[in-house]
C-alpha cells in the first residue's frame, strides 16, 4: 500500500507519496513521488500512486493488474486470437478435412491421456485401433478398451447439450472404463486410494460425496466469473485432488477439462506423454493451495499446440 511519508530539513516539512516493494524474503525496494510542502488533495496522491505502479512495472517489481483472477491480459489476449483464428480456419475445411482432423486429434489424444496412466500402446497401435479397426499383435483387451473408451467417450462428449453435473460426470467415467480392469464403473470409490508418487492424501471415501458437491456448487458460481482455461484448468485438479473414482481420475478429469473448452468454442488439447512431469509439477502445485500453476501450464500448452495458418480464399 503506498502511503503519504514527510521529511524534515531546515525546520520544513516535505512530502511524498511512498509505496515499497519486495524484492524478495527480506529485500524491499523503496520508489516515491515528491508533493511539496503541503499535504496532498486526494486526487494528487492517486495520479502519484498511478506513477508509482507505472514505474514498479517497468523495473518488473509489480506483475501487471488482469482483467482475469489468473491469466494474465496477454494471455488472455492470445488464447481470444487463438480461438478466432482455430474457429476460422476449422470452419473453411471440407468434410474429409474435418473428419481427419478429428480422427488425428482423437487418436493423440487418445493416446497420450491413456499412456500418462500407464497403457501401453504406442501411437502406432492406437491409430491403427481407433481409424484402421485393426487390433495390434500383443495389445492387451485392458488396453485395448481403454482405446476404444476414449473414442467412444469424445463421440459423446460432441453431442452433450447439456452442463456439468454428477449425471455428466458419472457418465464421462463409466465411457472410459467400461469393460476395463476398474473395479467401480461410473460410481464413486468406496474405498481409500493414494496416489503414486505424490505426497498428496486425497480425502476419504465417506467424504467423496460431499466433496464432490461442494465442486459443482463451485462450478455454477464459478463458470461466468473465471476465463474458459482458467474454470477448466482448476476444475480438472479439484477433480484430481478429490481422486473420486478407484481408477480413470486423470483420464476423467482431462476430458472435463477439454469439454468445458469445447463448450466455449476453443480449441481442445492433450497433454504430451513427454510432458507428463511438467504436467505433474503443475498439478502438485495446485495440490500446495497454488491453482494459478495448472492455468499457465494449460494457457501454454494450449497455444504452443495449435498455430493455425487460415486458409486462402
Amino acid at each position: 500500500m503506498a502511503y503519504l511519508e514527510s521529511v524534515e530539513r531546515k525546520g520544513n516539512l516535505y512530502y511524498y507519496i511512498t509505496r515499497n516493494f519486495r524484492i524478495n524474503g527480506k529485500k524491499w525496494k523503496k520508489i516515491r513521488k515528491y508533493v511539496g510542502d503541503k499535504s496532498p488533495s486526494k486526487e494528487q496522491t492517486k495520479k502519484l500512486v498511478r506513477e508509482i505502479e507505472k514505474e514498479a512495472l517497468i523495473k518488473g517489481l509489480m506483475k501487471p493488474v488482469s482483467r482475469h483472477t489468473y491469466l494474465t491480459d496477454d494471455e488472455a489476449e492470445k488464447l481470444q486470437d487463438l480461438k478466432e483464428v482455430f474457429n476460422k480456419w476449422y470452419g473453411k475445411l471440407s468434410s474429409a478435412e474435418k473428419k481427419k482432423y478429428k480422427d488425428d486429434f482423437v487418436v493423440r489424444f487418445t493416446y497420450n491421456s491413456n499412456a500418462i496412466e500407464g497403457n501401453r500402446l504406442s501411437l502406432r497401435e492406437t491409430s491403427m485401433i481407433l481409424t484402421e479397426n485393426i487390433i495390434p499383435s500383443g495389445a492387451t483387451p485392458n488396453d485395448y478398451n481403454e482405446a476404444i473408451n476414449s473414442k467412444d467417450c469424445y463421440e459423446f462428449m460432441k453431442g452433450y447439450g447439456g452442463e456439468f453435473n454428477q449425471t455428466l460426470l458419472l457418465k464421462i467415467h463409466e465411457l472410459l472404463t467400461k469393460n476395463t480392469n476398474c473395479r467401480i464403473i461410473g460410481d464413486y470409490r468406496n474405498h481409500e486410494v493414494r496416489i503414486s508418487g505424490s505426497e498428496w492424501i486425497p480425502p476419504s471415501h465417506e467424504k467423496v460425496k460431499d466433496n464432490m458437491r461442494k465442486v459443482f456448487q463451485w462450478y455454477y458460481s464459478s463458470k461466468k466469473k473465471l476465463h474458459p482455461v482458467e474454470l477448466g484448468a482448476i476444475l480438472h485438479n479439484k477433480l484430481v485432488r478429490i481422486h473420486p473414482f478407484i481408477d480413470g481420475n486423470g483420464r476423467t478429469s482431462r476430458v472435463v477439462m477439454n469439454w468445458i473448452l469445447m463448450k466455449s468454442k476453443f480449441p481442445m488439447f492433450y497433454v504430451e506423454m513427454r510432458d507428463k512431469i511438467k504436467y505433474y509439477e503443475a498439478v502438485e502445485e495446485g495440490d500446495k493451495g497454488n491453482d494459478e500453476a495448472i492455468v499457465h501450464y494449460i494457457a501454454k500448452v494450449l497455444m504452443e499446440q495449435h498455430t493455425f495458418k487460415p486458409k486462402r480464399d
